[in-house]
């Protein structure tokens, strides 16, 4: 790079330390949505770029509100008021509409599963990576430089009223909101394992959600059947096949990457999952991205014209996080 990349880092994250996944039933696995990933992350960029790190303590209430609805929002704020220092809270029934519940029933009604838990500290800590994802796009609308968000919880999942995922506020969405005030054109671009199934709710003609992901009936969100996302305007949904590997997934990637250039997005925000990794345990059916993999995913999105806030999302491989991460720096050199 020809001068330091711009990095931030939402402080709070540290604090949101969930024990148990439940997502698989009983017994449950250990939370694998830790803060180690950040760290690991930083590192193998710290190895590939030169970095500013700006540390984010600030909360992103007023760019929330104009995404997550009010009762949404009242919720994860009575929830978290209601919780013991040392409780997690999961959801125990599931309804349309639990608004006559007591708050300890009424999280069913915003989300659809038992792996995303909330503990004390977690509202704040999600809060304060949207501000994360909020700071660094208004930087890179100041500045016209890439930037980059090591936002911690992921955000991809949540939708208008709903987490699950680990997520709870969308900040891809966050992001993209400020790249393409004013008139601008923001393509969401994402990477990760997973379907943004929160993000898709939040796809319009200024932000257009693009994403390349597994099966997401045969893996998590594990859709509803009769889910329409893929015929929605301003979404480009594509699939991979269980068992891609590098050359397939990068043929695949140029495909959506071609299909990015027809709406003539300025910006860019990539939701970047290291989750596609070969080595990353969270996969229900293989996709085998190495390191030469990542580098050359770097490379493609270094050589598009519009600027990229490169937005961390999802991967769970701590031990090999840094050198994935370090392997994407690499390609990416503007």
């Amino acid at each position: 790079m020809s001068s330091p990349l711009r990095a931030f880092l939402p402080v709070a994250h540290e604090d949101h330390r969930p024990r148990w996944d439940f997502s698989d039933g009983y017994p449950p696995i250990e939370y694998p949505e830790v803060p180690a990933r950040v760290a690991a992350v930083m590192a193998g960029f710290e190895r590939g770029w030169e970095l500013t790190v700006e540390r984010v303590t600030a909360e992103a209430e007023d760019a929330v509100a104009g995404l997550h609805d009010a009762d949404y929002r009242e919720f994860l704020g009575d929830i978290t008021a209601a919780l013991q220092p040392d409780e997690e809270y999961i959801p125990s029934i599931f309804h349309g509409d639990l608004s006559k519940a007591t708050v300890r029933f009424r999280g069913g009604m915003f989300t659809a599963e038992i792996g995303t838990p909330i503990t004390p500290a977690t509202i704040a800590a999600a809060l304060n990576s949207a501000e994360a994802a909020r700071r660094a796009a208004e930087w890179m609308r100041a500045s016209g430089e890439d930037a980059v968000a090591l936002c911690r919880p992921p955000g991809h999942h949540a939708g208008r009223r709903r987490y699950g995922g680990y997520c709870f506020f969308n900040n891809a969405y966050v992001a993209a909101s400020v790249l393409s005030a004013g008139g601008g054109r923001c393509a969401v671009l994402d990477v990760d394992y997973h379907l943004g199934d929160g993000s898709v709710e939040f796809a319009s003609e200024q932000a257009p959600y693009f994403s390349l992901h597994a099966d997401p009936w045969a893996n998590y969100p594990h859709l509803d059947a009769r889910w329409d996302g893929y015929r929605r305007p301003h979404v480009d949904l594509t699939d991979l096949p269980a068992g891609v590997g590098r050359d397939g997934y990068l043929a695949l990637l140029d495909d959506v990457l071609a299909r990015v250039d027809t709406v003539a997005a300025d910006t860019i925000v990539l939701s970047l999952g290291f989750d596609t990794a070969a080595t990353d345990g969270i996969q229900d059916a293989p996709v085998g991205l190495d390191a030469p993999g990542f580098e050359a995913m770097g490379a493609r999105l270094a050589r598009r014209r519009e600027r990229v806030l490169i937005l961390l999302e999802g991967g769970y491989d701590v031990t090999g996080l840094a050198g994935y991460a370090e392997a994407f720096a690499r390609g990416f050199r503007r």
